[in-house]
């Protein structure tokens, strides 16, 4: 061995580096975004020299921030900032290796945006937003892109040069969600390295048969889901050789066998097969003769009745999925030839009722079988001894729950020596004892027992099953659990759920069964009839870290049920929708890893002092949804990580900053305060000059807020950057009130009643980058109001009495300026400075009063101009080459200007034929159709005026157009030029005169539209053949004409097979009945009715509907009365639904839900519910609407899940908060949401209607039984 002497200084230096790097590491293991240097709106991991991971989500943005240029980043993400276009070199010094660009309404990308990442940039997604086309000129200096997302577009069209420049690099290639219906030959054969390819939700019938015969040869995963195929592309997947994973789910594939059996000469050689909601009824025999083999296949939610035997011969099948079908019966003969490799077999919601012993004896590699919401009437269909110790030796996972499943014995199971997870529904026995696991493998993991109607847990009921780590007893009836109940299991238990698990006579929780529960971590005893907790009910379950107990009865949380001591590991902590009525004195203290209490709907009012104290890592605190009216000046006590404070909707009067003055020192803390009852802010008497807060982000908007005291935001003074006071009753804007705010970056005072703004109203707060005043009274801006403002960017003046502005009002820098909805009487050129009109971007002046434009050169000075809404004024008159000077603009709106008079031959538009994107002529009394010559315009719109016809050879200089308004004019027929436009896709006609739609009006070139909409015609003649050859059409606005004495509308659109979308505008009927009656396209997932007329809705009107996950949505109605649940009942196919109704006439909507859980076979499960905007009656009738939101907190707002660490769906607080606007009537118009937690209780069954077990089907099921043995 080699011994090393090392100078001490050398070792000293070593020591340390390895102690620095070890503080970055733990520092870097656990990033927290603070605001960015580049813009503080935006979170960074880190400053200065490198950004790390960027987030700019939800900040207002015109382009991308040129300060990012400034630094090194690693991953940039902007979401939903309202960017229309990226700019050249935006990010050419970051050395970026990931960008995000999701839910902006992009349309254009710079030839140049991503130069300077030629060598860095590796994963590129630009979704969610309004791209027409690949941007391939943008592309191709990407050298080594990986991974390219362009989902959830408007794409229709992509050939080989889409991906020029990639062709070495590109290995994942995203184009899910589209409108792609045909794919050219060779279209992907540039990509070499390519071996992900999506194309799902797509409008693709086929594929080219050599579409992969010349490349790309390395694809091992193909999405082709959610498009129209009908049968499996056997011959043009043939070149694949290294395809692994394929899936053709949701598509309308009727058999497996090929069109054309010749065509077939390659066998398939996959991982996985996913054939999901297609159309098959019937696997005959040989049905995988094309596949060598199928590692995981999936048939879930086909109509699937018949399978022969040898369907699944030689497929190697080592996952089959079989669930939501319709097989009564399962043969082992039709598993022939797998039954040495099938070793999943899931046979979820079908109708079997009983299983063939076959599967537990001959199938030796089958390890989890699952057979979950059947019918079965026993276990097996003949006798088997279950104490057979050769009997199913390697089964690991049985699942056989379900309230349709008869009653099995557990000791049945015991044969069953390998058994680690086991899942029933229904036993004999009420009650569990040590007897029924007598035999049990020792090592069993997992056991649940939901729906069992268990009422009884005995001592040691699992001293045979001492592994147990995870156990469900949710959804029973308990009454009681004996104190050693648990004893066995108490060191191995992880997690225990118990929700909805007592019965109503349950309502005081004993600690005793839980104290030998040494190593639980999550405890669920949420959803039931809990009134008191005892100080030790948790005490002896050191390991806790998730704790929920919302959606009980709970009055008082007793002081020290939590403790430093006894809970060092706590995390989270829920007691939401309680009665709790106050929060004592160090009822959480101490606890050194808590990091979410909600303690959200319940009765608080009032919070003691020293509450809540010493909570290091606690980061969220909810208190919505209470009685508060003021907290105790030291109720919080050193919370320094908080990061959010909820108290909106509470009965507060006034906000002390005193209250917060320990916490979130070390974060960017959010105090929510919107939805109360603030009439005024006054001075913080109890602060001290020598005291601050660490208040970030102020929102008092929603309050009656008409004062703000002297100096109110002294203590915020340093840190507020975000200032919300929107909707209330603000008359004036001070200096006093907001003049030091001298970090604000964001402030919102519209929607108050503000008639005057002082000059220096805002005088040291010059960081401010987002102004928002719209909505309120004022007639004047004082000229220097935003001097010495060099950071702003956004401004909203719309919706005042503002009849001029002062000069040089805006400074360079400014991006965004809305001012529509004033009195504005000239084009303002003179409050931008030169700097300020070199900058804006977007200018916003419609609804004013505007009579002449400026000439070419004033408008010169915007020279980066990029949208123009002069809309609603009284413009005459357009000059020659009016807007010549505007090289970049992309959006122009002269809507509403009655009187205004184009040049002849287009001259209006001279030097836009370049720029201009999008169009608006509506409501311009139009006569006829202007020149333009606009070729690369792609939307226009021409509403609202006087056209009778349209000549078709303008058509030649709009050959770009995508998108056609010619709704309210005076057209007799659908005029010629839609033919003449080869990329039209999106056609309203809305409101003309035409009398008559015929087989031959749409032929031509309407085939490839989109989206239709052909409502309120006055129609005598409306043939079955109209839109017959519409097979792209995805989106369709239609009518049940008044004038035609009998239409239905499903016969209408049978054959568009790609319609997603219906929406049935009602002019002149009062009810929709048989004009609804029939099957719709399969395709179709979301139905709007609208129009005042309607007042009935018929039961029928979904009936016709296939798609598995369906939204429906009533808008703008006269309709009082919905009858969801009849709905519903006649819908057999739909399993998920979604339902909006805000905005009608509604006083009662009855209950859609049929499941008691998400998932169910057969069921329906309300997934998303809004109200608001109705006159509801708030009795037992919608009384179901609580218990349903309990099912959605209970199932889809879990907080743990061991897969996703504790994330929470946003729609879980979206639902609660549409509920607190929704107002009951009879109620004296309170929110919907207090009148269901604080007056109506209307059973735990009302949101579930479903079909039950009843005595009359247990008896039916013994006597089927017994018949079956004689």
């Amino acid at each position: 061995m080699v011994k090393m002497n090392l100078h001490p200084s050398l070792g000293l230096l070593l020591t340390l580096l390895c102690t620095l790097g070890q503080l970055v590491h733990s520092e870097s293991s656990n990033l927290r975004p603070a605001p960015c240097h580049f813009n503080p709106l935006c979170l960074c991991t880190s400053t200065y020299l490198d950004y790390g991971y960027v987030t700019c989500n939800d900040v207002p943005l015109t382009q991308i921030t040129p300060g990012l240029n400034d630094s090194n980043v690693y991953t940039i993400e902007f979401h939903n900032n309202g960017m229309r276009f990226i700019q050249a070199r935006a990010l050419e010094r970051t050395g970026l290796y990931k960008l995000i660009v999701r839910g902006n309404p992009l349309v254009k990308i710079h030839d140049e945006a991503f130069f300077g990442l030629e060598k860095h940039l590796k994963e590129l997604e630009i979704a969610q937003t309004d791209l027409y086309e690949v941007p391939s000129r943008s592309l191709r200096h990407l050298q080594h892109l990986k991974s390219l997302n362009l989902s959830h577009n408007h794409i229709s069209d992509i050939n080989a040069d889409s991906w020029r420049g990639l062709e070495s690099s590109l290995r994942t290639l995203i184009l899910s969600y589209n409108f792609i219906s045909s794919l050219p030959r060779g279209v992907f054969n540039p990509l070499t390295e390519l071996t992900q390819l999506d194309l799902s939700g797509n409008n693709l019938l086929d594929i080219e048969p050599d579409l992969f015969l010349a490349g790309p040869s390395r694809i091992n995963s193909l999405n082709l889901a959610d498009n129209l195929f009908t049968n499996i592309p056997y011959h043009e997947l043939a070149p694949l050789k290294f395809l692994h994973h394929l899936d053709l789910s949701y598509n309308s594939i009727f058999e497996l066998r090929p069109s054309e059996l010749r065509d077939v000469r390659t066998r398939l050689t996959l991982d996985t097969l996913r054939l999901d909601y297609n159309r098959i009824m019937f696997l005959p025999g040989g049905s995988f003769e094309f596949y060598s083999s199928v590692n995981k296949t999936y048939f879930n939610g086909n109509p699937l009745q018949n399978i022969n035997a040898d369907a699944f011969y030689n497929a190697k099948i080592r996952e089959l999925y079989l669930v939501d079908c319709k097989l009564s019966s399962i043969d082992p003969a039709i598993f022939s030839g797998i039954e040495d490799t099938l070793q999943v077999l899931d046979l979820t919601g079908n109708n079997l009722t009983s299983i063939p012993a076959e599967l537990f004896e001959q199938f030796h590699s089958l390890r989890s079988l699952v057979v979950k919401d059947n019918t079965l009437f026993s276990l097996f269909d003949r006798e088997v001894n279950v104490y057979d110790n050769s009997h199913q030796q390697n089964l690991v996972d049985f699942d056989i729950s379900g309230d349709t499943n008869y009653p099995v014995p557990l000791q049945e199971y015991r044969s069953m020596h390998n058994l680690m997870k086991l899942s029933v529904s229904r036993v004999p026995k009420q009650v569990i004892t040590a007897e029924d696991f007598e035999g049990f493998n020792v090592d069993l993991e997992e056991i649940d027992f939901t729906h069992s109607h268990l009422r009884g847990i005995k001592n040691n009921a699992f001293r045979h099953i001492r592994s147990v780590k995870h156990m469900d007893l949710s959804n029973n009836f308990i009454t009681s659990i004996d104190s050693n109940a648990f004893q066995e299991v108490g060191h191995s238990l992880i997690s225990l759920s118990l929700s909805h698990a007592f019965s109503k006579e349950y309502g005081a929780l004993s600690n005793a069964f839980f104290t030998p529960l040494s190593s639980l971590k999550y405890l669920d005893l949420s959803y039931n009839s809990l009134h008191s907790l005892s100080e030790s009910t948790f005490s002896d379950n050191p390991e806790l870290e998730v704790v929920e107990l919302q959606d009980n009865h709970i009055g008082s949380i007793p002081r020290g049920l939590f403790t430093e001591f006894n809970h060092q590991r706590l995390q989270q902590v829920h007691f939401s929708f309680n009665e709790i009525s106050h929060i004592s004195s160090q009822c959480f203290s101490e606890l050194p890893h808590l990091e979410k209490l909600y303690l959200n709907d319940n009765r608080i009012g009032r919070i003691d002092k020293h509450a809540l104290v010493d909570l290091r890592a606690l980061e969220e605190l909810t208190l919505k949804g209470n009685k508060l009216r003021d907290i105790s000046y030291e109720a919080f006590q050193n919370i320094p990580s908080l990061r959010l404070l909820d108290l909106s909707y509470n009965e507060m009067n006034n906000f002390d900053f005193a209250v917060l003055d320990q916490v979130g020192r070390l974060s960017n803390l959010k105090v929510n305060l919107s939805h109360n009852e603030i009439l005024a802010l006054h001075k913080n008497l109890s602060y001290s000059d020598s005291e601050g807060s660490n208040i970030k982000i102020l929102d008092l908007s929603h309050n009656n807020i008409s004062h703000i005291g002297e100096e109110y935001f002294h203590p915020v003074i340093n840190t507020l950057t975000h200032l919300y006071l929107s909707h209330n009753s603000l008359s004036k804007a001070t200096r006093n009130a907001f003049g030091s705010l001298h970090h604000l970056e964001w402030l919102d005072i519209s929607a108050n009643n503000i008639f005057d703004i002082d000059f220096d109203s805002f005088k040291n707060t010059h960081r401010l980058q987002v102004f928002y005043i719209h909505h309120n009274h004022l007639k004047d801006i004082p000229r220097d109001l935003f001097h010495g403002f060099q950071q702003l960017r956004i401004v909203d003046l719309s919706s005042n009495w503002i009849r001029a502005l002062p000069d040089n009002l805006f400074s360079h820098g400014i991006e965004r300026v809305s001012l529509s909805r004033n009195q504005l009487a000239v084009f303002p050129i003179q409050p931008f400075t030169q700097g300020a009109s070199s900058t804006l971007m977007d200018l916003d002046l419609s609804h004013n009063y505007i009579s002449n434009l400026q000439s070419p050169e004033q408008f010169s000075r915007f020279k980066n101009l990029m949208r123009l809404d002069l809309s609603y004024n009284r413009i005459m008159r357009l000059d020659d080459s009016n807007f010549a000077t505007l090289p970049h603009l992309a959006f122009l709106d002269l809507g509403h200007n009655r009187e205004l008079a184009f040049e002849p031959k287009g001259r209006s538009f001279i030097g836009l034929d370049s720029s201009l994107l999008f169009l608006g002529l509506r409501n311009m009394s139009l006569g006829q159709m202007p020149e333009l010559p606009l070729s690369s315009l792609l939307s226009l719109s021409i509403s609202g005026n006087r056209l009778s016809s349209i000549p078709a050879e303008i058509a030649s200089n709009l050959s770009s157009l995508r998108s056609l308004d010619l709704s309210h004019n005076d057209l007799t027929s659908i005029p010629m030029i839609i033919h003449a436009l080869p990329n039209l896709k999106t056609l309203s006609i809305a409101s003309n005169d035409i009398g008559s739609l015929t087989n031959l009006s749409l032929v031509g070139g309407a085939e490839q539209l989109l989206e239709l909409d052909i409502t309120s015609l006055p129609l005598n003649l409306f043939e079955s053949g109209t839109l017959s050859k519409m097979h792209s059409l995805r989106t369709l606005h239609i009518s049940p004409y008044a004038s035609m004495r009998v239409i239905n509308l499903p016969r209408l659109l049978e054959h568009l097979r790609g319609l997603r979308n219906l929406h049935v505008h009602v002019d002149g009927r009062q009810s929709l009945g048989e004009e609804l009656r029939g099957e719709y396209p399969s395709k179709m997932r979301n139905l709007t009715l609208s129009g005042k007329s309607l007042r009935t809705v018929a039961n029928h009107v979904l009936q016709g509907v296939k798609f598995p996950s369906f939204q429906f949505t009533l808008h703008n109605t006269s309709v009082e009365s919905l009858p969801m649940d009849q709905m519903l009942l006649s819908a057999p196919h739909i399993r998920n639904i979604s339902i909006d109704v805000r905005n009608n006439s509604l006083t009662e909507i009855f209950n859609p839900n049929t499941a008691e859980e998400p998932g169910t076979s057969h069921r329906v499960f309300l997934n998303e519910l809004f109200l608001a905007g109705n006159r509801w009656t708030c009795d037992c009738d919608i009384g179901w609407v609580e218990v349903w939101l309990r099912k959605v907190r209970q199932y889809r707002c879990r907080y743990f899940d061991p897969a996703a660490q504790h994330a929470l769906p946003p729609v879980c607080s979206a639902l609660n908060d549409d509920l607190r606007l929704a107002a009951c009537h009879n109620k004296r118009d309170e929110p919907l949401l207090d009148v269901l937690k604080q007056e109506l209780e209307c059973g735990w069954g009302a949101a579930a209607h479903g079909p039950k077990v009843t005595l009359g089907l247990i008896v039916t099921s013994v006597v089927v039984l017994l018949l079956a043995r004689f």
